[in-house]
């Protein structure tokens, strides 16, 4: 498996404050408000791989909504739809500890993997994030959002995981096709999955001065460390610092002692990955107030 910390961690408690309607040709979770007024921005959620079926993803969207007063609009937008929470449960029945001579054990671990490979593969088959089809539909959505926005209200873009992959790409993207104004105000990724370094970080903040924030998560099984740092560093020999000069805000922060997904899939009880997750959360909150 590609990604295992893709398909860990835990389950949030909250009950979700918004509810779904369809935007724009998808199931769409809206929190905040409804519409969007004449001054009020929005962000668009681009969710992990568990979409709309985990409560995680409509409890933070919520957070996102009541601290900034803006609208969240989270689509259900994975092609061939998000992957079962239950493989949650599966996973950390693969990670218990069993003896070498507990027979049963050893076959039930079995069976369970093959359970979590039967659900897996064909997720990755069919939504990889960093497929076209994937980053097509995100982008799509995207635009019909920001066309239907009032003069003076502005678009952000919050990705984790999957998302994450979905929220960089779009913020190199203008508008309209072919046009010279950014498609998004500011973004906000944690953990991104199936992202290509340093480009995908470049040209999110290059190509039309988007501001752009990355969580990351020191031990990423996948993406690792060394390879942010590398990309942060030839940011700063690009464009400058990522506090203004030359017209570009960036921030890749680094959080210790987490795994990928911590923002958004904390195990309850687990002091450090709650802490980076309330971190990120406040994080993203004041980039998008900011911004929008």
């Amino acid at each position: 498996m590609s990604c295992p910390d893709c398909f860990r961690g835990g389950r949030a408690t909250g009950e979700p404050q918004g509810h779904i309607e369809t935007l724009y040709g998808l199931p769409t979770y809206i929190t905040g408000t409804s519409t969007a007024s004449s001054t009020q921005s929005t962000i668009i959620f681009y969710t992990d791989a568990f979409g709309l079926e985990l409560v995680n993803n409509k409890v933070l969207a919520d957070a996102y909504a009541i601290a900034t007063g803006f609208r969240v609009l989270v689509p259900d937008i994975i092609p061939g739809g998000p992957m079962s929470p239950d493989v949650l449960t599966m996973m950390d029945q693969m990670g218990a500890p069993v003896s070498l001579f507990n027979t049963w054990g050893q076959i039930k671990r079995i069976a369970v993997t093959l359970q979590v490979m039967r659900l897996v593969l064909p997720f990755l088959y069919r939504s990889y994030p960093g497929y076209a089809a994937c980053n097509k539909a995100s982008l799509d959505y995207a635009r019909k959002v920001k066309a239907d926005l009032h003069p003076g209200a502005k678009l952000g873009a919050a990705g984790f995981c999957w998302g994450g992959n979905q929220s960089l790409r779009v913020s190199a993207q203008p508008a309209v096709e072919g046009g010279s104004e950014r498609l998004i105000d500011a973004q906000f990724c944690a953990h991104p999955s199936g992202i290509k370094l340093p480009d995908d970080f470049v040209n999110a903040v290059m190509k039309f001065k988007t501001p752009v924030v990355v969580a990351h998560a020191e031990n990423d099984s996948t993406l690792k460390t060394k390879q942010v740092e590398e990309s942060e560093a030839t940011l700063r020999q690009k464009v400058g610092n990522g506090q203004g000069e030359n017209g570009f805000n960036y921030e890749i922060k680094i959080y210790k002692g987490v795994a990928h997904g911590f923002s958004v899939r904390a195990v309850p009880g687990n002091r450090k990955e709650e802490d980076g997750a309330d971190e990120a959360k406040e994080q993203a909150i004041a980039w998008f107030k900011r911004w929008l």
